[in-house]
């Protein structure tokens, strides 16, 4: 009995350690305020700081391309972090021990959700991915907690402005505090209502109360008990108060000073009010003027969304958004470049977070000891939380940690600290990683980017009928290829013996069935399709190029292409002249519905691509 009480007693201390643990970890509108000084401290003493986001979506409309360019993939990465919401924002912060040449780590998961503030306040409107929500549901992320007590946020330029309209509004309330407004008609159907107040103000200066409110009335109302009291009840003083649960009543008082202090509370309450609304842009304002190391894991669409919700909308140009990353983050590391580049990559064939953390906590490499730095604030390698943003960024640090390590090593220097100034991360300091992207393995925040050598790769105009196989066929003379669909109608091919290149366009002509394009022609047309658009035009997609001059007619119109018989390549080879006697037919008098074909995003694995040197 005595062996089960014990036990008893070891469960009761291991659930509260992790309740309290969770409480303090976990942020939300209700403990931010008090616990952002701790986390400030965190911050400005750390060694490096790391972060991860969950979100309501990933990709809007258009998927990424393995041919994308950094300024084409920023398009897309643009598109999603205005459309979806980053909901859940996990931070860790490192601090290195010389003596002991360990770390220790203190985390917090913040719940934010742009709560309106005030009427004047943003009310933004958002997309969600159902696979996305699917994904976190099964991650056992609390909606509830979000919506409910999620801490709210606004850009400094939000801020600014609610702060301005509320100073105004509350200078021109000063202004006419005691100048009678013009006189209102009473309706009919008001007449009682002002009745009840008169007879309530009656009583209350008969009364030994100092205040009371009047509530229940809509802004109207609120206007005629003005106006009545004014004229009717010169002594008492009247100011509008917003009551916690954001009702608005009339505060009454006999006290004809008390109406300055009740006013000049109400502006204090007001700007205070939005100065909390600012909320959660306060961390990662800290963030900003600490200059800090700042690392993540494929952390590119963390950026972007950081940026664009808590700071300011991202620019229209990839230079742009270059100059505001370096602006906002001086010192950025992302592992999965590291991760992918040599000399890792010879030691690292899975990068995906947890299969990372998995490798390197193995010979050759080391992992030093990590603490957790504050009671309650800080996970341990056996928590196993993936998906949970704090988490994430906790391992994120714990692989950086250990991979700084292993170049240590490699470069015959002693184990140490690391920090924005640490010289063997200088070759991946501010590098986004680029997914699939083999030839242009990142962003270059901090200077030109890689621009590969395309000869090898084609654009493609199809019939919508045609697949993968059908393609593969017009290229079979040349060797093997791999196929990536833009659309339904648009391929890029790109061959794996890159000998054969020159012969593609001299050989293969564009005709009624298909149209092909080089690599560079592509480009070409994607900027003269931007040039258009500046100048007013409707481009809709960075997938159709211009129309070239040989595919127009006497009068300049576009040439309309052949008939298509839905007879593929595939099927004209499989068949052979039974294919061209049916083409012979006659076509019936009501044509046969069309049938449509969905089809799946094609990955192809082995790319033929060469790593680039490093700048």
């Amino acid at each position: 009995m005595r062996r089960y009480a014990v036990l008893l007693g070891r469960f009761k201390d291991l659930f509260c350690f992790n309740f309290v643990r969770k409480r303090k970890m976990d942020v939300t509108r209700h403990n931010f305020k008090s616990l952002l000084p701790d986390i400030e401290e965190a911050i400005r003493t750390a060694s490096f700081i790391c972060i991860d986001g969950e979100f309501t979506g990933l990709n809007a409309y258009r998927g990424i391309s393995p041919f994308d360019l950094p300024d084409q993939r920023y398009d897309k990465l643009q598109e999603s972090a205005r459309q979806f919401l980053l909901m859940q924002f996990g931070l860790c912060t490192f601090h290195y021990d010389e003596k002991s040449d360990s770390y220790s780590n203190q985390a917090y998961n913040f719940y934010v959700w742009p709560r309106p503030c005030s009427r004047q306040a943003p009310d933004p409107r958002f997309l969600c991915q159902t696979s996305s929500l699917d994904f976190l549901i099964s991650q056992n992320f609390d909606f509830n907690r979000l919506f409910r007590d999620g801490i709210s946020y606004l850009r400094p330029a939000e801020l600014e402005k609610l702060r301005a309209a509320t100073l105004e509004r509350q200078e021109y309330r000063r202004n006419n505090m005691n100048t009678p407004e013009q006189k209102i008609a009473i309706p009919a159907d008001q007449e009682a209502f002002l009745s009840t107040v008169c007879d309530k103000l009656d009583d209350f200066i008969k009364s030994e109360e100092r205040t009371i409110e009047i509530d229940r009335c809509n802004s109207f109302q609120r206007r005629l008990v003005y106006q009545t009291a004014r004229e009717k009840f010169p002594s008492l003083s009247l100011s509008g108060l917003t009551r916690p649960g954001g009702e608005r009543v009339i505060s009454v008082s006999k006290d004809t000073d008390n109406q300055k202090k009740l006013a000049d509370l109400q502006d204090q309450t007001e700007i205070a009010d939005i100065e909390e609304a600012f909320g959660f842009s306060k961390v990662i304002q800290i963030i900003s003027e600490s200059q800090k190391l700042v690392i993540g894991h494929n952390m590119v669409l963390d950026v972007c969304h950081t940026l664009n919700q808590f700071c300011h909308p991202l620019p229209e140009t990839y230079m742009d958004f270059k100059d505001m990353v370096s602006t906002v983050f001086p010192n950025i590391i992302d592992t999965k470049l590291m991760a992918n580049t040599i000399p890792f990559k010879e030691e690292i064939y899975n990068s995906s977070l947890s299969e990372l953390f998995r490798i390197v906590s193995e010979k050759p490499y080391v992992m030093p000891t990590i603490s957790a730095r504050k009671y309650g604030c800080g996970y341990t390698e056996a928590d196993d939380k993936y998906h949970e943003a704090g988490y994430d960024a906790f391992i994120t640090g714990l692989c950086f940690i250990s991979m700084h390590r292993r170049l240590t090593k490699l470069c015959g220097s002693k184990p140490r600290g690391v920090d924005a100034e640490t010289m063997e991360i200088k070759p991946f300091l501010n590098k986004l990683y680029l997914m699939k992207v083999s030839d242009i393995p990142y962003m270059n925040l901090g200077g030109e980017d890689i621009m590969p050598e395309r000869s090898h790769v084609f654009y493609l105009s199809i019939p919508r009928e045609w697949k993968t196989p059908d393609v593969a066929l017009l290229f079979a003379a040349y060797g093997g290829v791999n196929v990536f669909w833009v659309n339904d109608t648009s391929v890029f091919v790109s061959l794996k013996e890159r000998s054969w290149s020159t012969n593609i366009l001299k050989e293969m002509k564009s005709n009624g069935m298909f149209e092909i394009h080089s690599y560079d022609s592509y480009l070409q047309g994607l900027q003269k399709e931007r040039e258009r658009s500046l100048l007013g035009g409707n481009a809709q997609s960075s997938a159709v190029l211009p129309v070239k001059p040989d595919t127009l007619d006497t009068n300049g119109q576009a040439k309309k292409r052949s008939a298509n018989s839905g007879i593929t390549p595939t099927l004209e080879r499989t068949f052979g002249s039974g294919v061209q006697e049916e083409r012979e037919k006659k076509r019936p008098v009501s044509p046969e519905p069309k049938t449509t074909f969905k089809r799946s995003k094609s990955v192809v694995e082995d790319k033929a691509f060469e790593e680039p040197p490093w700048d």
